[in-house]
Order: C-alpha cells, then structure tokens, then sequence
C-alpha cells in the first residue's frame, strides 16, 4: 500500500504558499514593480526556492501504481486543468461584472476590453508583447494580467507530459537520471546565455522544472525526505544538515548581492536569467530547489510537533491548491474594493496586506468547508446502512 504524504509536506506547502501569497502582496504595494522586487531581494535570498517546493513534491509524490503514460496524463489533467478553467471562469465573471459596475457609460467599449484582456491572458504576456497584441487597459485588464500568477499549474501540466515519459528510465538507472539531468540543465543554461528570459507561457522554466521533478522521484526511492529517526544523535544530524543546506543557499544569494548586484536567482525555477548572471539561474534554481526542499520539509517536521501551529499550517498545506487558484483575484479585488488601489505604503504594510488576503480566503473557504463536511456526514450513515444489505445479500 502506498505510504501516506507526511504532515511535515502538509506544513511545508502551507509555509510555502503563505510565502507565496506574501511575494505578491509585497509587490502590490509599491507602485513599481521592479522596484518592489529589487527592494525584496535581501528577503528572497533566504526563500528563493518557495515555487521549487511544489515542483518538487510532485516528483517525490509520483507512484506508478500500473497506470499508463495515457492514464497518468489524463489523471494530471484532472488535477490541473480542470481547476485552472474553472478558476479562470470564477475570476472572469468576478472580473467583468467588476468591470462593468466601473464603466457603465460604454457597454460595447467595456466587453471589447474585457474580450481583448481574456484572449490577452490565454496568449501569456510574452507571447502578447512579441505579436504587439493591444493592451485594453483598465480593471479587468490590470485583473486579467494577476491570473497570469497561476502559470505554475499549465507549466506543471506541460512538464509532467514529459516527466512521465522520462521517469520510468531515470528512477531505474542512476546513470540515465544524471545524463537526462544534466541535459536538460544545459538546455536550461543555453535558454538563459542565448535566448534570454521571458519566452511565452515560461518555456524557459521548464528543463528546471522537469529536472527538479525527476531527481525527486529518484530521492523518493531512499525515503529521502523522512527517514525515521531513532535517537537524540539522528535528530541533531538532520536539524544540522538542514541549517547547512539553507546556509549555503543563503550564503550564495548574498555572495552574488554583494559581488555581482542580483538576487532573483531561483525565486522562480530557472525562469528569471539575471542579466548579471544570465544562463546560471538555471544551475542556481536546480540546486537551491533541492538544498531549499530538505530545509523547509525538515523545518515542517519540527513544527508538526507544535499542537496549534502545527495543525493550522497543516490545514492550509492541504488546501494550497485552492489559496493558489484564487489568491490573485482575492488580491486584486481587495486592492480595488478595499484600498481604492491605494497601497503603495512600503515594505512592512505588505504583511496587513497578506493578513486581509488570507483572512478574506479563509473566511470564504470555510463555509464551503464546512458545508461539504456536513454533506459527507449525512451520507455515511446511509452509505453504512448500504453496505449492511449488501452484505446480508451476499451471505
């Protein structure tokens, strides 16, 4: 039977996407966006791994269970796709009524914008720019550009096509995994030396990715991320190597802001190509998304250990498919109905801002939460009561 995932996943997801959620909170408060970013780089270099997380976990959680490659794909599409259109219908109807409500002046002007911001967001920004496709400008614009946040669900979606291909070689071979790596890394490091950054739908992330997933479903063969731990002794050589994998990723990040003036390598998988560093972001983001996983997993293990911290972060780890799926419309709309979009305060607001972002997806998740549990208790009596007749019938 298939081992359970681990509550120190659950509580590593939900550090994560917290961070997440943060990250763009910061930037929504300052009026210029690369400002912002350039100003957060001394906080990202201790996180620059927070989207390596996800990719890594969903090598680590890979079972092949006897299912085909046309089944695994059809089971990510399930998983993926499906949430990201239904997530993209939700926040462009919020979006057009939101629209709208602010232009009723010109109804037929209003859905030429928000036809043209769809069709600019289904496109990707890169793609958009290159073909010099109009911007409509406005709320729904300026709401359809925050859906492109949700790029990590199509690029898992487009990895996964040939992570699963690819797995059933490399988990048996540790030759075949480290040349496959090791290719896919060069392809990365030339993306980022001769193409630059900023390709449509991130395609420049990708060998990152797929090479971040397939070493992590090879560590998942040695229980990498949870070996049990027997004693005092064991415990302290994992909390040790824990500190010294994020020291050295820390330790890296500051080398280069003092040395060569950047810090963005690695907040996302090989998909920034820092002009001062260029086609190493990829080696950068491969290697801070391992050493990052091992520090954040072990981190999650001590919290689990914590009653009420624990469990909080473990309630939000669970659901951080969903608190991804929805934060950037929850952001954009608390900016515009709650601020007025006046929210370019500095770097310490941005935590009052990701409290009213958090808070607002609680508060809506949990009716629905609580809904679907009553429903489901309702059913076990009955589903009880089935299985009895069934199996009188059968005796």
């Amino acid at each position: 039977m298939a081992k359970r995932r681990s509550s120190a996943q659950d509580i590593a997801k939900g550090l994560m996407i917290i961070g997440v959620v943060f990250f763009h909170c910061y930037i929504e408060t300052f009026e210029n966006h690369g400002e912002s970013v350039t100003t957060f780089n001394p906080l990202v270099a201790c996180f620059p791994f927070i989207l390596s997380v996800f990719f890594f976990y969903a090598g680590y959680n890979y079972r092949d269970n006897g299912r085909t490659y046309g089944q695994n794909i059809a089971r990510r599409a399930k998983q993926l796709l499906i949430p990201l259109v239904l997530a993209f219908l939700v926040s462009t109807v919020l979006i057009s009524s939101m629209e709208l409500i602010f232009q009723r002046d010109n109804p037929g002007a209003t859905f030429q914008a928000i036809g043209n911001s769809i069709l600019y967001f289904l496109m990707s920004e890169p793609l958009a720019l290159m073909i010099n496709f109009p911007q409509s400008g406005g709320i729904v614009f300026e709401l359809m550009l925050s859906l492109c946040l949700l790029w990590f669900l199509y690029a898992l979606f487009l990895c996964s096509l040939l992570f699963y291909w690819l797995v059933k070689y490399t988990n048996k071979s540790l030759p075949t995994l480290v040349s496959v790596v090791t290719g896919l890394l060069i392809i990365g490091f030339c993306l980022g030396e001769f193409v630059g950054n900023y390709l449509p739908y991130q395609v420049e992330a990708y060998p990152v990715i797929l090479s971040i997933m397939l070493v992590a479903a090879y560590l998942r063969k040695f229980d990498f991320l949870d070996r049990p731990i027997a004693d005092k002794r064991g415990l302290a050589f994992v909390v040790v190597n824990a500190v010294i994998a994020e020291g050295l990723i820390a330790g890296t990040a500051l080398f280069l802001h003092f040395k060569v003036g950047t810090m963005t390598a690695g907040s996302m998988p090989g998909g920034q190509f820092d002009p001062a560093i260029m086609g190493f972001d990829a080696i950068l983001s491969f290697a801070f998304g391992i050493l990052g996983v091992y520090f954040i997993h072990t981190l999650g293990r001590g919290i689990a250990m914590i009653p009420v911290v624990g469990t909080c972060l473990q309630w939000v780890g669970k659901r951080s498919a969903l608190f991804y799926l929805f934060h950037p419309i929850f952001l954009e709309l608390s900016a515009i109905v709650i601020f007025q979009k006046k929210v370019p305060w500095g770097r310490a607001q941005a935590f009052f801002y990701l409290f009213v972002v958090i808070a607002l997806m609680v508060l809506t998740f949990l009716p629905v939460e609580l809904l679907v549990r009553k429903i489901k208790k309702k059913k076990e009596p009955a589903e009880a009561i089935a299985g009895q007749t069934e199996d009188g019938l059968q005796g």
